[in-house]
């Protein structure tokens, strides 16, 4: 009887990279015994982020310290909804690791906090490991296209010797997706042809999923599945989307500081104005709307960098409007970043309209 599993692993669907690794030295590692899972499971979300942190480090230079250490920003919030577990959990989770000497926490400012990530320690040359081997990964190939069939069995015979002299310290068997691509011709020569044609684009969509991950506690899944089918694969258009929105935040909130609102006003973030994740996905459908479906847009980037603006700017009225008691200062606020808004809109009208709207004003 053959096995009814939906989207069942094969040689053609492996994983490749949609998932969280454990670095097998905190199992083989006897310094590591009283890691529970869960705190390898934490460890492994923050080297994921921490992936994310020295790529954008070496791209633009940014998540880096005043040292040039790379850091990341990961909130007991965030890895609480991702492992389903409670904050003070996460506490103590963290604090394993801080003992471990697996995460450094550093203070930055009155309420960010940096993490820094560090790799597991080998275990000692004496140490009689508890995962003798590894199937995920190997230095070891397989023949070049052009002579695997002729070394197919030479191949065979070399994993065959490997497996038999292969003890705890030796960690260098191919996989048994290569044993099985080896004993299939066609299919090997077919696969290996098409790696290196899609490695560019499996290496864009980690960077993808890595971007949503980071960002995974601002924007919900939902408003990231909007931009991405327009990005097709494409990591570099993904993280001009999100970039444009985070700039587009910005803007609209120093119109609101300028205008005498507090810089540390809660309406302000996302955590605190509900209406931003609430609406965004809505918001970026329209966008996308006008600039790909009815392609009446002629500066696309421009007009999803104002469209967001003014987003965020009606969101965060609407929520002050609905929160707060409109008094005198606070109605005052409001009416200069109307004012500021409609003075822009008319710098950006052709002439003609500009003296239209003068003289109905």
């Amino acid at each position: 009887m053959s096995t009814t599993l939906d989207n069942l692993m094969t040689a053609t669907n492996l994983p490749n990279g949609n998932y969280l690794p454990i670095d097998l030295n905190l199992i083989n590692n006897p310094q590591y015994k009283d890691l529970s899972i869960e705190a390898m499971m934490l460890h492994a979300l923050y080297t994921m982020r921490m992936t994310c942190s020295i790529y954008n480090a070496k791209k633009d230079g940014s998540w880096l310290d005043e040292a040039g250490q790379p850091y990341i920003y990961f909130s007991n919030e965030e890895a609480a909804a991702l492992l389903r577990v409670s904050e003070r959990k996460i506490t103590n989770l963290k604090n394993t690791l801080l003992t471990a000497g697996l995460i450094q926490v550093i203070r930055h400012g009155l309420k960010n906090y940096r993490i820094y990530v560090a790799n597991p320690k080998a275990p000692e040359k004496n140490i009689v490991v508890q995962l003798s081997f590894k199937n995920y990964t190997s230095t070891k190939s397989l023949a070049p296209v052009e002579k695997q069939a002729e070394t197919i069995e030479e191949t065979l015979s070399t994993v065959d010797r490997d497996a038999e002299s292969a003890g705890t310290d030796s960690q260098n068997l191919l996989t048994s997706t290569q044993k099985h691509l080896a004993k299939q011709t066609t299919n090997a020569t077919s696969v290996t042809n098409e790696l290196p044609k899609n490695a560019a684009k499996i290496k864009d969509q980690q960077l993808i999923d890595g971007l949503s991950a980071r960002y995974a506690h601002i924007l919900p899944q939902q408003a990231f599945q909007r931009f991405l089918p327009f990005c097709e694969g494409d990591y570099q258009k993904a993280r001009w989307f999100v970039d444009t929105i985070f700039k587009a935040k910005y803007v609209s909130t120093q119109q609101y500081i300028k205008a005498g609102l507090p810089a540390e006003a809660d309406v302000l973030t996302f955590e605190h104005n509900d209406y931003f994740r609430t609406s965004i996905s809505d918001a970026l459908a329209k966008a996308l709307e006008q600039m790909y479906r009815y392609k009446t847009v002629k500066n696309p980037e421009g007009f999803f960098f104002a469209f967001m603006k003014g987003f965020f700017s009606e969101k965060i009225r609407q929520y002050l409007v609905d929160h707060y008691q409109l008094t005198p200062e606070l109605q005052q606020t409001l009416s200069c970043v109307q004012l500021t808004i409609r003075q822009k809109n008319l710098r950006q009208k052709p002439p003609k309209a500009q003296k239209v709207a003068k003289k109905i004003s």
